[in-house]
């Protein structure tokens, strides 16, 4: 694909006539042909003319080479998945000649679309007596995001001919820059989440202090408290940033696995890995990340743990607040071939040690292997509470297919609560259908 994509470029890189210049080329042809049948020679001077002119401007559009750079912005800079973001280009001339008229384009990688083509405006010759740098031209369009992931955007190409219309060429200016786009998340139901104490028997609810309680011990602001604990008037007694010593939860971690095996969704990527594209598996990266996004609101420490790539697991930690990392690593998440079972075990036990309470356990999966669902067994038993979403690709509860039953089975026999869910539900929907009360 690379290879061909090389070639198309160098092969869009040669001069080239214009209808102008084939009609040209055809009627010197035809002047060539009548010529001796008329017995005028003056016919055979208008063909040459007529030959020589679209051979003429070949060679003035190969020879004129544009001095030109380009630097691409996005704003926003990272985009989400179903908006529009704008991309302005600041094109520079750098020769000595001002650029004839012409037609541009940027260039975009599957599934982004190119942008239409354009006309440039006339950029001015660089006077380097003059100014230090050459007037920065800035032409803007409008991108559409379709699709979560990191997108080429690019290379910009510049079309121009010569002054008589019978060629043209296209010029490739500067490289490719990146586009994110982050998963299309939800906004999930508040609610509050029972962890165990200390002691691992009674049950304590998350919800926060109320503001006029009296009570409340003030401690200095660490990294990782989360805003919304900060104490207002110890603050400003102490003229240093204080939180509240009574919540006790503000170290509490809760571990996310999201399912980004290959061979997990191949029901409905069922391509090779580097075109594989699923819609299940888009769906269970934008519920994976909703999941994080809300649990940070809740002032939660979230670990996201994707499938392991050799032996160990590819982990991250949020702190509350972190939101835009959490949704970066969402617009990274691909689907990758040959992964180990998905062993959580020591991650979930980890999360849990700092506060001495067990950690919740969330897990958004596809068609595991057994492997994975005995490792899955394990890791409910190191968690206060275990919930996994099922994303299978059946249009109907009837037509569920029966693996996805399977793997219901096994797990809610470990302790699990599992939701059956396909890509046409929405995340907040199969949130909020919470079987056994887990999320409240």
């Amino acid at each position: 694909m690379a290879a061909r994509t090389k070639l198309r470029q160098r092969i869009e890189r040669w001069p080239s006539l214009t209808v102008r210049g084939y009609g040209f080329l055809a009627a010197s042809i035809a002047l060539y042909i009548v010529a001796p049948i008329l017995g005028q020679r003056e016919i055979a001077f208008a063909a040459s003319a007529a030959l020589a002119l679209p051979l003429l401007s070949l060679v003035l559009v190969s020879v004129r080479h544009p001095k030109l750079t380009v630097v691409r912005r996005f704003d926003p800079e990272t985009a989400s998945a179903g908006t529009d973001c704008e991309v302005s280009l600041a094109i520079q001339n750098w020769g000595m000649a001002p650029t004839p008229a012409a037609n541009w384009c940027d260039d975009a990688a599957s599934p982004v679309h190119r942008s239409a083509l354009a006309p440039l405006p006339a950029l001015p010759a660089f006077r380097s007596l003059e100014t230090d740098k050459p007037r920065v031209t800035t032409v803007r369009y409008l991108i559409e995001s379709p699709r979560r992931g990191q997108h080429s955007i690019g290379p910009l190409w510049i079309r121009f001919g010569d002054p008589f219309g019978l060629a043209a060429r296209r010029l490739s200016v500067g490289g490719t820059d990146t586009l994110t786009v982050t998963p299309d998340v939800e906004t999930l139901t508040r609610g509050s989440f029972r962890l165990p104490s200390g002691d691992g028997q009674a049950m304590q609810s998350r919800r926060p202090a109320a503001s006029g309680e009296q009570d409340v011990i003030a401690r200095k602001y660490q990294t990782g408290d989360s805003i919304r604990r900060v104490h207002w008037p110890a603050t400003a007694r102490h003229s240093e940033l204080m939180v509240r010593q009574d919540d006790q939860h503000t170290d509490h971690e809760a571990v996310i696995v999201l399912d980004t095996r290959l061979e997990s969704f191949s029901n409905t990527a069922g391509r090779r890995v580097a075109d594989s594209h699923s819609e299940a598996f888009e769906w269970a990266v934008s519920m994976a990340v909703s999941i994080g996004l809300h649990l940070q609101h809740e002032g939660y420490r979230t670990v996201l743990v994707e499938s392991p790539e050799t032996t160990a697991p590819r982990t991250a930690e949020y702190a509350a607040g972190a939101a835009a990392e959490l949704l970066l690593r969402g617009a990274r998440a691909r689907l990758d071939a040959g992964h180990p079972p998905l062993a959580v075990r020591d991650i979930v036990a980890d999360a849990g040690r700092v506060s001495g309470e067990l950690a919740p356990l969330f897990a958004v999966l596809g068609d595991i292997d057994a492997e994975s669902v005995d490792a899955l067994r394990r890791s409910a038993a190191t968690a206060s509470s275990a919930l996994a979403f099922v994303v299978h690709d059946a249009a109907t509860r009837s037509t569920v297919p029966a693996w996805a039953e399977r793997l219901r089975d096994d797990l809610v026999q470990a302790g699990w609560v599992v939701r059956l869910v396909s890509p046409d539900e929405a995340p907040s929907s199969a949130w909020e259908s919470d079987p056994a009360g887990v999320l409240r």
